[in-house]
């Protein structure tokens, strides 16, 4: 009996993680051809000459999974130390063994995925709160750039004045990158490994017009002149649809999030009715169909949240 429970409960757990993996891999390959597009064009200008042109920008394919795990932990400005793990992964051990002791093995496994869940969309708010306030950071950081750009300093030099001048969070992106570029790598190709890292796409179009820059010349200061007055004109936008769209969002998430935190409630305080029902036939067709609908409808909402 507890084997069938295991069993169901790991099926439901590598489902959700399956859900999961297949966002973030549609969000990743739509990034990734626009990356592709920017860099074809300037290779198509220009052959590399350097050994950082001639090595990809940032593994995107082939990257091991403590590496894509630490660069989460970056977007949420978190460091990946044994501190932070421990701290993360002991309370939910000590709650899944009194869990286990005190309620049984279905309530230990419910326990385990809340947490799971929990832990993963702490860390993910914290990350998306982080990148909205980098991109709301980046017109005053380009236009301290665009000043220092018009009284004659370079792009270069104008970049690392400017990264003196920025705040927290995007000053840990920018000192990134600054390092990257204080040890031999070009400031385009600094900029767009960390706008990559960190998910920015505004800094990757940042990176392509001081690329432009650097390799033609011309005059990249109205260029983020004008892509910061641009900046500034869709953030006002998004706010005002995001206003209008808080009650659909907040549908959406409320009706996906609900029943799975009524099943694992059930689970962990009464894992007797979980019980009764994988032992009979028809009741473990209705948990699995449950399962799968609110898969399903969690899917629907969050393609209906993205979309407002």
């Amino acid at each position: 009996m507890n084997a069938t429970l295991l069993l169901v409960a790991f099926a439901i757990l590598l489902t959700g993680i399956g859900i999961l993996l297949w966002q973030h891999a549609t969000t990743r390959a739509r990034q990734q051809q626009a990356s592709q597009v920017i860099d074809r064009h300037l290779q198509e200008l220009q052959p590399a000459t350097n050994e950082w042109e001639h090595a990809p920008l940032f593994p995107t394919d082939s990257r091991p999974q403590s590496v894509t795990w630490k660069y989460f932990l970056l977007r949420a400005g978190i460091q990946n130390t044994p501190r932070f793990h421990a701290f993360l992964f002991g309370p939910g051990i000590a709650l899944v063994a009194m869990a286990a002791f005190f309620l049984g093995a279905v309530s230990a496994i419910a326990v385990f995925l809340l947490y799971i869940l929990l832990c993963y969309f702490r860390l993910w708010f914290i990350s998306v709160k982080r990148h909205q306030k980098m991109v709301r950071q980046l017109p005053a950081f380009l236009d301290t750039m665009v000043r220092l750009a018009t009284i004659g300093n370079s792009i270069e030099s104008a970049f690392q004045s400017a990264v003196l001048t920025a705040d927290a969070p995007l000053r840990d992106v920018l000192d990134r990158a600054n390092r990257l570029v204080q040890a031999g790598m070009n400031l385009e190709h600094a900029l767009m490994q960390e706008a990559r890292i960190f998910r920015i796409v505004e800094l990757e179009l940042i990176a392509a017009v001081i690329g432009v820059a650097l390799r033609f010349g011309g005059r990249a200061d109205k260029v983020l002149e004008r892509m910061g007055a641009f900046m500034r004109d869709r953030e006002q936008a998004q706010n005002e649809l995001v206003a209008l769209s808080a009650e659909t969002r907040l549908s959406a998430w409320i009706l996906a999030l609900l029943p799975i935190g009524l099943g694992l409630f059930m689970m962990i305080f009464n894992d007797k009715i979980f019980s009764a029902m994988l032992e009979d036939p028809a009741g473990r067709n209705l948990l699995i169909g449950a399962a799968l609908l609110e898969i399903v409808g969690a899917i629907w909402l969050y393609r209906l949240a993205k979309s407002v």
